[in-house]
Parts: structure tokens; sequence; C-alpha cells
């Protein structure tokens, strides 16, 4: 073997050794109500999600939370996180991440979680009860959903205290992220809220039908929208002291899945 043909095989040799960085797989998420493809009318429900990296922590940590209401943040993490809903990529229609009813959008999250972190995330939890750390592992399976009991393509119906039927779509995620910004009081919220999923008629203004509600319908009307959300409820996780055996109860968000 000539010198060429040893250095040849002794690049081969360290190419060989050096290891290499394989892409993490995508998960897919099926998606309960999905989006609408408007070029193909068909209901695009399977999403791609990919694990956050570097950039995306960097990307995180240059916002200012501050000014930013949790479905803002919620929309510019899946944005970064969500390759494709179908057949449509999100880098080329971002709006479509906004197009999606909460429960979907909370799915999505679950998904980007378990693609970063594996389907399983540990904490270490105190028991109040005798003090010592318990180490809890909270499958991503593990909250429970709700199932919808009704159409989520079509619209909800609610009969009036006056005997009127009023037909509302579920919220989305542009309706969290206006009433979220705009309204500064629970009524406000409640206000803006009617007002843009009631499906009504051309030229009614509908933030004033909305206050002209009387408190029992403004109150059933908001009833109806969030108890038929459906979707992941991500909150109350139960295990026990491995010590004591007492019950600790683990309230997670979307701040400790995602940093903790």
């Amino acid at each position: 073997m000539d010198i060429s043909q040893q250095a040849d095989a002794l690049n081969k040799a360290m190419e060989d050794d050096v290891p290499k960085i394989k892409s993490a797989p995508q998960p897919v998420v099926e998606l309960i109500r999905g989006v609408l493809n408007k070029e193909t009318d068909v209901w695009e429900t399977n999403a791609l999600v990919r694990e956050l990296n570097g950039f995306d922590e960097e990307a995180i940590a240059s916002i200012d939370s501050r000014k930013m209401v949790y479905p803002e943040f919620m929309s510019f993490l899946l944005k970064r996180a969500v390759v494709k809903i179908g057949t449509i990529e999100v880098a080329d229609n971002p709006s479509i991440i906004d197009q999606l009813i909460i429960g979907d959008r909370d799915l999505l999250f679950l998904g980007v979680i378990e693609a970063t972190y594996g389907k399983t995330r540990e904490y270490q939890v105190t028991c109040r009860a005798c003090g010592s750390s318990n180490d809890v592992f909270v499958s991503m399976d593990e909250f429970k959903r709700k199932e919808a009991t009704f159409d989520v393509r079509e619209h909800l119906s609610v009969e009036l205290s006056n005997g009127t039927t009023v037909k509302l779509r579920l919220p989305v995620g542009f309706d969290s992220q206006h009433v979220a910004k705009k309204a500064k009081t629970t009524a406000e919220q409640n206000t803006l809220m009617i007002a843009r999923c009631l499906i009504a008629d051309k030229g009614v203004n509908v933030e004033e039908w909305a206050k002209s509600l009387n408190l029992k319908d403004r109150a059933l009307v908001i009833k109806t929208l969030m108890e038929n959300q459906p979707g992941p409820e991500i909150g109350e996780v139960n295990a026990q002291c491995a010590t004591c055996g007492e019950d600790l109860n683990i309230v997670l968000d979307w701040a400790s899945l995602l940093f903790s």
C-alpha cells in the first residue's frame, strides 16, 4: 500500500470514528378539528412537530415575556416547533397556528414537549407530610382528555332565556390572543369572547349585542364555549410519597412542562 492509499485509509477510519448526530424523530400529532385547507377544501388533522433546540431557546429568551400574554407566547412557540399541518407548511403560512381551536394547540404543545424531552418528564417533589424528596415521573399520556360531544367543525347552538337560539363557533388562537390583550376585567373578557364567537348576520354590532345580554345568558354562553372545548386538560397529576405513602398533588402548567 503506497503513502496515498495509507492516507486514504486513515482518513476513512477517522471519519468512521467521528460520532454522527442523528436528527430526532418528528412526532405526528393527530388533531381534533385541525384546519381547513382552502385549496383542497379538506380538513388537515395530521401535524408534524419537532424538538426544541438552542436556536429556539435563544429566541424564547429574547422575547419580552412581560409584554406577551400567554396565548401569544404559545403561538410564538408553536409557529417555531410545528413543521406542518397536513400538507400545509407552517413556515410558509404561520397564521394557521392561530386558526386552531385551543384543544388542538394544547395537543401540539404536548407533542413538542414529547419531541424535546421524551414521553416522560421527571420532577423532584417534596412531601409536605414527611419532608422527603420524591422523583415523580409524568407521562404526556397521563393528562385527561376531554372528548368532543358534538361535531367540532359545526356550530354550537344555545337557547337564550327569551327562547331565541344563537349559534357559536369554538374559540381559536386568534380569539384567545385578542381577548387576553384587549380585556382588562373578566367582564370585558366575556364580552369580547362572546362577540368573537357569535355567528351573526352581517351588520350586527356583536360587541353591543354581547353587552345587551342579561347576566344569566352571558354566563350560559361562556359556559357553553368553555365546556365544549375538547382536548387535554393540563393540570393536576396525582402520585404518592415513596416514604410515607401520602398523596402528592402536583400542579403542572405549560411553563413547568417546558422549562422544569
